[in-house]
């Protein structure tokens, strides 16, 4: 398989004593001239696990688990400006860890986890890289199947941004990338404005069929943010990307405040949703602005998290009571679009920066509130059932998505065993392994001969297990709901209490 060439560039990410979320604000505080604040509370204690002491994931605390919710697991990406773990993290409702993957740190991250599909088969895909403090990232794209295994990374020789990844039914994905010019159509400057560049790439090969420039096709005057002669202006800042039912490619303008159908082969602009140029009437409740997570729902209609709330972009102030998840209806025939779904929290969320909104099968919706590090469900009926925020308040995600992930890593089951009182305690733990119903301690005199000495129900991410007894060796068994054996840890010695 051949990849494009990985290019990260030598960006320093912006430092703050405030939480990883305003990192993602710092050009909006520029630009506004709003001082950036401090963050007094201090982190919480994090997560540690005795058989996989590596591991240390940020705590989540449920808030709200007031009724059923809609099957599957969180998948979340924190982030964090402190010395916490960061990378993709899969949870249960109870906020438990299934699997993480710590593999940034403070000067690269790690974003934008999601569930799609490849050549026919679910994988997970996440951006990694580093941020660039103008409110852009330079990385590459991580593909991995069920196993956990790396099958493909795209990377541009800018970088990939981290805001937009979609993988497509001919097994290509759509990717985009910033990039800084003076050279703007129809005008002479000298300031410099950022240019967004989509590209479709074939995975399998890293050939580019597509290639898309913002300056092409959306002119600067379209804009709400307001430019500024020292920093770059980014006049556009595309930060989602989608395929409508005729393949053509959707993508969110945030600074635009406007959603765009492009044709896929040519490019060109087929329609706004939003914005100065808005090609649908759109009532006053269902005006929206700064824009994020914008997809494309089986039935044409459009949804996103609307950040007007929370966003502090002068000269528009935010007029909204709080931060909205909603679903817009366009329709071709009218022109027009009306709002048949619009989220809040009962506290009234503002959130200026990330957020998502994903509409689940059964009707139920699944809100990420950006940068205050909180994330809910409603039920069909907009009704809140479900509320949990990460415990420290120095960690956010940039989405959060409930998935439909089944997986069995491809290392085997972690094991400590010590010697207690009573005879024989197991810690037992298997990162990424989703159909764990029951774990099995076999101990014994030697590596060869072990006997089941205990069976218990899995616990969360670490079980503990006992067997009377002092035998010196000790492995355990992964089994499923069926009582079939997924795998087993290697035989180790039982370490003195």
């Amino acid at each position: 398989m051949t990849m494009l060439p990985e290019f990260v560039s030598d960006v320093t990410r912006v430092q703050s004593k405030r939480p990883s979320r305003i990192v993602f604000l710092a050009i909006a505080f520029v630009l506004s001239g709003i001082p950036v604040p401090v963050a007094t509370a201090a982190p919480a204690a994090p997560v540690r696990y005795l058989s996989r002491p590596d591991l240390v994931p940020p705590a989540i605390t449920v808030d709200l688990a007031a009724a059923p919710t809609s099957p599957g697991r969180i998948l979340l990406t924190p982030k964090d400006t402190t010395d916490e773990q960061i990378g993709p993290l899969l949870v249960d409702d109870t906020g438990s860890p299934v699997w993480f993957a710590p593999r940034g740190d403070k000067l690269r991250l790690v974003m934008n986890a999601q569930v799609q599909t490849y050549r026919d088969r679910p994988v997970l895909v996440w951006w990694e890289g580093a941020f660039v403090p103008l409110g852009w990232g330079q990385g590459t794209v991580t593909i991995a199947d069920q196993g956990y295994r790396t099958i493909a990374q795209v990377g541009l020789d800018r970088g990939v941004d981290l805001h937009a990844i979609r993988i497509t039914p001919q097994n290509t994905i759509i990717v985009v990338s910033y990039r800084t010019t003076t050279a703007v159509p129809g005008q002479v400057t000298l300031r410099p404005v950022v240019e967004n560049v989509l590209r479709e790439i074939d995975i399998g090969t890293g050939r580019v069929l597509m290639t898309w420039s913002s300056l092409e096709h959306i002119p600067v005057s379209e804009s709400y943010l307001r430019s500024n002669d020292i920093v770059a202006w980014d006049y556009l800042h595309v930060n989602a990307v989608d395929l409508d039912q005729a393949g053509n490619i959707v993508v969110s303008g945030r600074n635009t405040h406007t959603v765009y159908t492009l044709e896929r082969g040519t490019g060109r602009v087929l329609s706004r949703l939003g914005g100065k140029r808005s090609d649908y009437t759109l009532p006053p409740a269902a005006v929206f602005a700064w824009q994020h997570n914008v997809r494309v729902l089986p039935n044409g209609d459009i949804s996103m998290f609307d950040n007007e709330q929370g966003a502090t972009f002068p000269p528009t102030p935010p007029t909204r009571p709080a931060s909205r998840a909603i679903v817009l209806h366009p329709d071709a025939a009218t022109r027009t679009a009306t709002m048949t779904r619009s989220l809040s929290t009962p506290d009234g969320l503002g959130t200026g920066a990330q957020g998502s909104n994903q509409t689940l099968p059964d009707g139920h919706a699944f809100v990420s509130w950006g940068d205050r590090g909180r994330f809910s469900e409603f039920d069909a009926d907009g009704t809140m059932i479900y509320d949990a925020h990460f415990t420290s308040p120095t960690v956010d995600t940039y989405v959060a998505n409930r998935v439909d992930w089944h997986a069995t890593p491809t290392e085997p089951p972690a094991l400590l065993a010590r010697r207690t009182s009573g005879g024989v305690t197991a810690y037992a733990s298997w990162n990424g392994a989703t159909e764990v119903s029951r774990w099995q301690l076999l101990t014994g005199p030697d590596r060869t001969h072990l006997a089941v000495a205990a069976d218990t129900a899995r616990g969360g991410f670490e079980t503990v297990l006992t067997a009377p007894g002092d035998a010196g060796y000790a492995a355990v068994r992964a089994v499923s709901s069926t009582g079939a054996v997924l795998g087993t840890s290697p035989v180790t010695q039982v370490r003195a209490g």
